[in-house]
């Protein structure tokens, strides 16, 4: 068994003229900004939402909860590979039907409220503004 999680990029069209190749860089710069905010809200998301459905509450699982980027504008949101990840999440062998426990489904629900058009268009919109604030991409 591998790291529960999954991984988060973004990429965007550039339309319009182009006055110097800076804006190519500025460009980049918000991608990968973008990619960075939809994790840190998808480590948050899954946190909140295990904290609400977790009957017995240790920390060690949560505590193992990250991000990391593996590219310039992709983000992996995973557990650390913690042993027994997959069972929480309902996903290994030892889930039904082999046990009554079904698993918290936290991640699955994390990637779908995540994973609509509405929402990331949200994020990325915030992201555009703090860089239109600092004079880029106008």
């Amino acid at each position: 068994m591998g790291q529960v999680g999954y991984h988060i990029s973004f990429r965007s069209r550039t339309h319009g003229p182009i006055s110097s190749g800076m804006i190519h860089r500025h460009v980049r710069d918000y991608e990968k900004d973008v990619a960075r905010e939809l994790a840190e809200q998808a480590e948050g998301t899954w946190l909140f939402k295990l904290d609400m459905r977790l009957r017995h509450k240790t920390p060690y699982y949560t505590t193992q909860i990250d991000k990391r980027p593996i590219a310039w504008n992709r983000w992996k949101v995973h557990d650390n590979g913690v042993i027994y990840g997959h069972w929480l999440e309902g996903t290994g062998s030892r889930n039904a039907p082999n046990s009554i426990f079904p698993g918290y489904w936290s991640l699955r629900d994390t990637k779908a409220e995540l994973g609509v058009g509405y929402r990331r268009r949200e994020v990325a919109e915030e992201v555009l503004e703090k860089h239109q604030a600092r004079g880029r991409l106008i």
